[in-house]
C-alpha cells in the first residue's frame, strides 16, 4: 500500500473508494435478497433464522474492516519477511558476513580487509557482481509489490459484491475462492522468505566450499561466472515465480518445493526452446554465425522473461513471434528457391533451343554436302515439277 501511495494519484484511491461505494451498495442488495430468498424458501427455525442473522452481521462486518485486516496481515508478514532477511540488496552483505565466518578476524575489522584477506580476486568479483544481482532482484521484487498493491486495491473496491455471495448457498464457493485469492495476493512475501532460505543456504556454500575461485599469480585462471550467474539466476527467477508459488500453495495446497521446481522448469524450458527456435529462425533467414548467436540469445532472455511473469507456463507469446519469423524467413527462402528454380528452367529452355538450332543446322549441312557429292545439283532440271514433266516429254518425242 506504501509504494501505490508514492507512485500512484490520489484520484486513483478516490476512484475506488466510490468504486467501493457502489459495490457496497449492490452487495447490501444480494445480501437482503439472500435473506428473503433463505426465509420463504427454507422456512427456517428460530437456530437457523439466528444464524442467518448472524450470517448477515458478519457480511457486514467484513465488508466494513476487511480492508483494516488485510493491511495488518501485510504488515505481520512484510515483519516476518524483514526478519528473514528477504532484501535482496543485503546479499552481498551476507556474502560477507559467511566469508567472514570462515575464519578469524579482528572486532574493527572492515568488509574490504575480509574481501582481501581471502587472497582472492574471484572473492571481490563475486561480490561486486552479488551486488548487482541483489539490486536487480530489488527492482523485479519493486515490480512485483506494484502490481500486487494494485490487485490487492482492486479487490478490496469489489470485495462487498463477493462477500455478499456467502448469503447465496450455490455462489459460496465463488465467495470464498475470492476472500482466499485476496488473502494469497497479501502472502506473496512467504514464497520470498522461502528463497531467500535457499539463497542463504546458497551463498554460505559459496563462501565455505570451492565454489568461489581463487585467482593467484602464476595458477591457471577460473572465472567466477558459473558460480555467480547460479545464484542471480536463482535471485531473479525466485524474485518473480515467489508471487505464483505462494498463490498455488494457498489455492491449491501445492508443495512449495515442488512448485518452485516447476516454475524453474518451466521457465529454463521455455527459454531454451525460445532460443532454439528463434536461431533456427535466424538461420532460416540467411543470418551468420554472430546473428544467430544474437538472435538464440534474444529468444532466450524474450521466452525466458515471459515464462517467468507467467510463473512457469508457456510462453505462448513469444512462440507466437518465433514462428511467424520462421514463417517469413521460410517463405522468403523458398520464394528465393523458386526464383532459382525458373532461372534454371530458363537456362534449360536456352540449351534446348540451341542444341534444336544446332541439329537443323546439322542437318542441312548433312544433305547440302551429300547433294554436292552425288553431282544431282550439277544436272539440268528445273524447280518447277510442272515445266520438269514438260521438257521431259519434249524429250521423249523428239
Amino acid at each position: 500500500m506504501l509504494i501505490l501511495a508514492t507512485i500512484l494519484p490520489p484520484s486513483y484511491f478516490d476512484g475506488l473508494s466510490s468504486l467501493w461505494g457502489g459495490c457496497a451498495y449492490i452487495g447490501s442488495a444480494i445480501v437482503a435478497v439472500g435473506l428473503v430468498f433463505s426465509t420463504v424458501r427454507g422456512r427456517p427455525d428460530a437456530g437457523e433464522f439466528i444464524w442467518l442473522l448472524a450470517k448477515v452481521f458478519l457480511i457486514g462486518i467484513s465488508t466494513l474492516f476487511i480492508r483494516e485486516w488485510l493491511m495488518r496481515l501485510s504488515d505481520i508478514i512484510f515483519a516476518f519477511a524483514a526478519m528473514m532477511g528477504v532484501d535482496p540488496t543485503a546479499v552481498d552483505e551476507r556474502f560477507v558476513t559467511f566469508i567472514a565466518g570462515t575464519k578469524a578476524t579482528e572486532p574493527d575489522t572492515s568488509m574490504w580487509d575480509i574481501i582481501w584477506g581471502t587472497k582472492s580476486i574471484g572473492t571481490a568479483i563475486c561480490y561486486a557482481l552479488l551486488w548487482l544481482f541483489g539490486w536487480l532482484s530489488w527492482g523485479v521484487q519493486y515490480v512485483v509489490k506494484l502490481v500486487g498493491g494494485v490487485l490487492l486495491t482492486a479487490g478490496w473496491a469489489l470485495s462487498p459484491i463477493f462477500l455478499s455471495f456467502f448469503m447465496l448457498k450455490p455462489m459460496a464457493g465463488v465467495a470464498q475462492k475470492y476472500v482466499v485469492g485476496l488473502v494469497a495476493l497479501v502472502c506473496w512475501p512467504f514464497g520470498w522468505v522461502i528463497a531467500a532460505v535457499v539463497t542463504n543456504a546458497m551463498l554460505e556454500a559459496a563462501a565455505t566450499a570451492s565454489l568461489v575461485p581463487v585467482f593467484v599469480v602464476g595458477a591457471p585462471i577460473a572465472a567466477p561466472a558459473l558460480t555467480v550467474l547460479l545464484i542471480g539466476s536463482w535471485m531473479l527467477l525466485s524474485s518473480a515465480l515467489a508471487p505464483w508459488i505462494s498463490t498455488k500453495i494457498l489455492l491449491m495446497g501445492a508443495n512449495p518445493a515442488v512448485a518452485f521446481a516447476q516454475g524453474v522448469g518451466g521457465v529454463a524450458q521455455a527459454a531454451f526452446t525460445g532460443g532454439v527456435g528463434a536461431a533456427v529462425a535466424a538461420a532460416t533467414g540467411g543470418a551468420g554465425a554472430a546473428g544467430v548467436v544474437a538472435a538464440a540469445a534474444g529468444g532466450s532472455a524474450a521466452a525466458g522473461t515471459e515464462s517467468t511473469v507467467r510463473g512457469g507456463g508457456s510462453a505462448r507469446v513469444t512462440g507466437t513471434a518465433v514462428g511467424g519469423l520462421s514463417g517469413f524467413y521460410a517463405g522468403s527462402f523458398m520464394r528465393r528457391h523458386a526464383a532459382a528454380a525458373e532461372e534454371t528452367a530458363s537456362a534449360q529452355r536456352q540449351h534446348a533451343q540451341a542444341a534444336e538450332n544446332f541439329a537443323e543446322e546439322f542437318s542441312a549441312e548433312s544433305k547440302r554436302r551429300r547433294t554436292s557429292r552425288s553431282g544431282f545439283g550439277h544436272q539440268p532440271h528445273s524447280e518447277d515439277p510442272n515445266q520438269a514433266a514438260i521438257d521431259i516429254d519434249s524429250h521423249a518425242k523428239s
